[in-house]
């Protein structure tokens, strides 16, 4: 009876096991299926920590040495796309188009004539950042609130105050072109956060607080 009993353990095991690996492989091939991002984060001594879908480290994780590094990733996207699923208004942007009307605007105002520029036109305070951990701790992953990339062309807002949405294109004055596809604690109501490149925190830094027009490209 012992022996019998014995034998039944190790088959449960082995079915346990068996289960795993199985719910393991339909996880992978499911995100696979859907060109998803998983990410690993492990401790110092390589340990695996815990499994997420976002690049996105929390600050006791990133002050006790951790590391976060693609497990899974879809190798022929070469597009800028959003991590998060019910983001994708980059894509659909018609960047000709954006870009014909950016060179209006610089031309209009290059001429002292862009009061005749038939966009809406608003006048904000414009601060500036960079993505990095003095700027975006404790979450300073390289993603904007949206999930895309966070660089030059990015611009924070409040999506509360109604005055700009996720999406809008924008051209702000002395800074150029960029996309409202961010938002910060701080940027409350007539207020904007335009982002540089990491390492051109020099650049943030002289940008300073100043009030600037912001022309909506629709």
């Amino acid at each position: 009876m012992k022996y019998m009993n014995r034998n039944r353990d190790i088959s449960v095991s082995h079915l346990v096991i068996y289960s795993f690996l199985f719910l393991l492989l339909a996880l992978l091939i499911f995100t696979l299926s859907v060109k998803a991002h998983v990410y690993v984060i492990k401790d110092k001594q390589g340990n695996v920590v815990r499994v997420t879908n976002q690049h996105q480290m929390l600050k006791k994780e990133k002050d006790s040495g951790f590391t976060i590094t693609i497990l899974i990733e879809d190798k022929k996207e070469q597009k800028q796309v959003s991590q998060f699923k019910k983001y994708n208004f980059k894509e659909k942007i018609d960047w000709v188009k954006v870009k014909a009307t950016a060179q209006i605007i610089e031309q209009n105002l290059k001429n002292s004539t862009e009061q005749k520029l038939p966009l809406p036109v608003y006048q904000v305070l414009a601060t500036a950042y960079t993505p990095d951990e003095r700027c975006c701790a404790p979450y300073a992953d390289g993603y904007t609130a949206t999930g895309y990339p966070a660089g030059y062309g990015s611009i924070a807002i409040d999506p509360d105050y109604g005055m700009f949405q996720y999406g809008d294109v924008l051209y702000v004055e002395g800074y150029g072109l960029g996309v409202a596809d961010d938002c910060g604690s701080a940027i409350k109501g007539k207020h904007i956060d335009v982002c540089f490149n990491l390492g051109e925190l020099q650049r943030a830094d002289e940008w300073g607080r100043r009030y600037v027009r912001v022309w909506k490209i629709e």
